[in-house]
């Protein structure tokens, strides 16, 4: 008979916490009627759900009961059709139990680690993986609700394919991956007080990548914000060298003034 034990502490880790608490803050800034206080009070009930689980002894096997848990119990689920920008949000993955990939796995991420589950997140082909060691072996599954374990022939076709299983992702990225979902939802749905809420917080968490400032500014331009069009196409400015500054300019002034995502 395997053993099992029971983990009944609540304790978030204080990484997965904080993107939790992002990704709060973020559905709060999109949709005021989503209170991130009341978000992080339902995501913190499913911490202690898991944290009640009676689970085996082993890694492996504690890492197939959390996604039991996750996927089968809770029934947690990709979003089935093109979604809109409100059901990417957080909330609505709490209330609905389905969500962009991404929200997902910052959740699966957060779960793990209060079951002392040590997870990598790689890129596969087409999914993100998980992996998992379990006394110095390797274990990657496909991260969705068949939660398959790859094989070493498989694992071999995608490295010889291109795949980098060297580099993990980390959480930031997973956040800005996130992000940048929403920014193109937020265009097809030509939703221009988004797109600029959301370019800030991609500023927030990218403060070198200049080509969010040149977004923001030109968001910014199209919803009657000159002051913050200005102020951010200055800072881009004071990035570039002089020989390309006036013809930068000129060329962002006509993008802006065509208000063309």
């Amino acid at each position: 008979m395997a053993a099992t034990f029971s983990h009944h502490l609540v304790l978030v880790h204080s990484e997965h916490d904080y993107f939790v608490t992002e990704l709060s803050r973020i559905a709060a800034d999109m949709k005021s009627s989503w209170s991130p206080e009341l978000t992080f009070k339902k995501y913190r009930a499913l911490v202690e759900q898991a944290s009640n689980l009676d689970l085996p002894e082993t890694p492996r096997e504690r890492l197939c009961c959390l996604h039991d848990f996750f996927f089968n119990k809770r029934g947690f689920s990709s979003l089935a059709s093109k979604p809109t920008l409100d059901k990417c949000l957080l909330p609505y993955t709490l209330l609905s139990r389905s969500g962009p990939p991404e929200v997902l796995l910052l959740l699966f991420l957060s779960l793990a680690k209060n079951l002392n589950l040590q997870l990598e997140v790689l890129q596969g082909p087409t999914l993100w993986i998980v992996k998992l060691l379990d006394s110095g072996k390797p274990h990657l599954f496909e991260f969705n609700s068949t939660f398959r374990e790859y094989s070493k022939a498989e694992i071999v076709d995608m490295v010889n394919a291109g795949c980098d299983f060297t580099q993990s992702v980390n959480a930031k990225t997973l956040l800005t991956s996130y992000l940048s979902l929403l920014k193109t939802q937020s265009l097809r749905e030509r939703s221009l007080v988004q797109f600029y809420k959301l370019q800030s917080h991609l500023i927030h968490h990218q403060p070198f990548a200049l080509q969010h400032l040149v977004d923001r500014a030109r968001a910014a331009y199209a919803i009657g914000d000159l002051v913050r069009a200005a102020e951010d196409l200055g800072q881009y400015m004071t990035f570039r060298s002089e020989k390309v500054t006036n013809s930068r300019y000129a060329k962002l002034l006509r993008k802006m003034k065509s208000r063309h995502f």
